[in-house]
């Protein structure tokens, strides 16, 4: 069984090495893949070192990176997960669990634990409520539709298109399941204070929302 862990970066130097030495604690059988937004510091050259595959666009943006690492990769099963240290690691072998009977595994930090401060009060407001969004416009439940943790069988990453560019991904990956009938799952897990600054805008909100209502109609 084959697991690629590919993790999105921007900037990551202060935690990416943490980031691989974590998934190496679970499992050294994972191959690990750094998609990296054409960073200003040192993230891909600490990754590359850590023994990591780095893939290096030259443009920024989450969905850009991502898209382009899905060309690359031909594992059984991929995990996608943000690598600023705020999803759990601990939870990789229950989404790989899940994927046996589940095209894909999500992971919803409301239904589980959000840490004390992992969230300002906007941001939690912008995530339930396109969470809300979603969830009405395409008449399938979900709990956490921005989550930055996700699992995916090859069967249905490769039915994926992405063709969002930049913090839009998430909900791009939510509007292709439905799409393609992938029958999708939640686990609850613990999300917890990012190392680093956020790099998320309210105008980021706002342009994930437009995307939805777009996709939709």
């Amino acid at each position: 069984m084959g697991v690629t862990i590919l993790l999105p970066t921007y900037n990551e130097e202060e935690n990416i090495a943490k980031m691989i030495d974590s998934i190496r604690s679970i499992s050294k059988k994972y191959k690990i893949t750094v998609v990296d937004s054409n960073s200003t510091d040192n993230t891909q050259k600490i990754a590359k070192l850590m023994g990591a595959q780095v893939i290096a666009i030259n443009k920024r943006g989450k969905g850009l990176a991502v898209k382009h690492a899905l060309q690359r990769i031909t594992e059984d099963y991929l995990i996608i997960m943000d690598s600023d240290l705020t999803y759990p690691v601990k939870k990789i072998p229950q989404f790989l669990e899940l994927l046996k009977n589940f095209d894909v595994a999500i992971g919803s930090r409301f239904r589980g634990n959000i840490e004390n401060g992992a969230m300002t009060p906007i941001n939690k407001f912008g995530n339930i409520f396109l969470t809300m969004l979603a969830s009405l416009t395409y008449g399938k439940n979900i709990s956490d539709v921005c989550s930055g943790m996700w699992g995916f069988t090859k069967k249905a990453y490769k039915k994926i298109s992405i063709n969002a560019p930049h913090f839009e991904l998430e909900v791009n990956l939510f509007v292709q399941c439905v799409k393609n009938g992938l029958r999708f799952c939640e686990i609850p897990i613990e999300y917890k204070k990012r190392g680093g600054k956020t790099k998320l805008r309210v105008s980021d909100g706002l342009r994930i929302a437009g995307y939805l209502v777009r996709r939709r109609f």
